[in-house]
């Protein structure tokens, strides 16, 4: 029987990512379009336009592929396929993107947060490959979660299973989430809160490292500035370092007691960063979880790093329109 092929589209906040993936994890091809502050009726006939490209490019019809998969950010209607108000593009309002690939492709289509498609992506393809029980965290702008366990998605009732970034891990905190909550495991580990609390805390200090870091402009603090101001021994930067990793680690000590994963999956930020971001936290991670559950637990990075993209949307079809198993231990 010949391997199946899907489509997988991710929908970021300034990219937008189209690949053309095998079953077994081939990227037949793959493109990548602006997504920044665009509108939905420029960019939707681009998505078809471009899938075309690439079934063609690959001597490929789309009799030939089974299906695509959108793995979209919040907010949105999962269960119907609807961008309702995407917090990295504003003109992206109750777009039916689902409905209008399966309309103008002829394929069947689904539709998941980028999270959990993250977790199947690495579930398939990446450091989830022969685990039963993994949890895959985003690390990036803010902190998603894609939660399997004896090789089944959580999604809960509601689609919404997984939103271990608005854990509330410190009850009376002033640091505000995006989401609208207080205390937050997101508003004190995202790379946006982190960011956003340092332009606050410096706007008066511009001959500060951090913002020097930043380029001398306060507004351009992020992750990258904190990381060169913490490497420096700046004394601020280590401070918000030691509790960026306090935090990771109490959160995740949270879902280890709670689940019992093999493996919790870390994105973009810890593989970016490297060791002086993950091996703060495994040395914090025994004053929250039992050593029981620590015994058999591993603290790993992405395998697919910035593969993920193109792989997420593919996992999704894979998972939730072929019904493929994961390869479990």
């Amino acid at each position: 029987m010949p391997e199946e092929i899907v489509l997988g589209y991710d929908v970021g906040g300034t990219k937008l990512g189209i690949g053309l993936v095998t079953a077994d994890g081939k990227i037949l091809g793959q493109a990548r379009i602006e997504n920044k502050d665009t509108y939905p009726e420029d960019v939707l006939p681009q998505l078809v336009t471009i899938a075309g490209k690439l079934v063609a490019e690959a001597g490929l019809t789309m009799k030939d592929v089974s299906g695509f998969g959108i793995s979209a950010p919040g907010v949105a209607d999962v269960a119907k396929g609807i961008l309702t108000a995407p917090v990295n593009n504003k003109y992206w309002r109750n777009v039916p993107i689902q409905q209008y690939l399966q309309d103008n492709l002829g394929l069947p289509g689904c539709f998941e947060n980028d999270a959990n498609c993250g977790a199947l992506a690495e579930g398939y393809f990446g450091a989830g490959r022969g685990v039963d029980d993994f949890i895959y965290l985003t690390m990036s702008t803010g902190v998603g979660a894609g939660i399997v366990t004896g090789g089944t998605l959580v999604r809960g009732v509601g689609l919404y299973g997984g939103e271990a970034g608005h854990i509330v891990i410190e009850a009376n905190s002033g640091r505000k989430c995006s989401c609208g909550l207080s205390g937050c495991y997101e508003a004190y580990c995202g790379g946006r809160s982190i960011a956003l609390y340092l332009q606050e805390k410096l706007k008066d200090q511009p001959g500060h490292k951090i913002v020097e870091c930043a380029g001398g402009n306060v507004n351009d603090i992020d992750m990258v500035a904190l990381e060169k101001a913490y490497r420096a021994g700046d004394a601020l930067a280590q401070e918000i370092w030691a509790e960026m990793s306090l935090r990771n680690a109490q959160a995740m000590g949270l879902m280890i007691n709670m689940l019992n994963p093999k493996r919790i999956i870390l994105g973009t930020l810890a593989w970016a960063i490297g060791d002086i971001y993950t091996d703060p936290i495994k040395e914090l991670l025994p004053r929250f979880a039992w050593k029981e559950m620590l015994a058999d637990f591993e603290l790993v990075n992405s395998e697919l790093r910035r593969d993920i993209g193109t792989y997420a949307g593919a996992a999704a079809a894979l998972y939730f329109l072929l019904k493929k198993p994961f390869k479990v231990s």
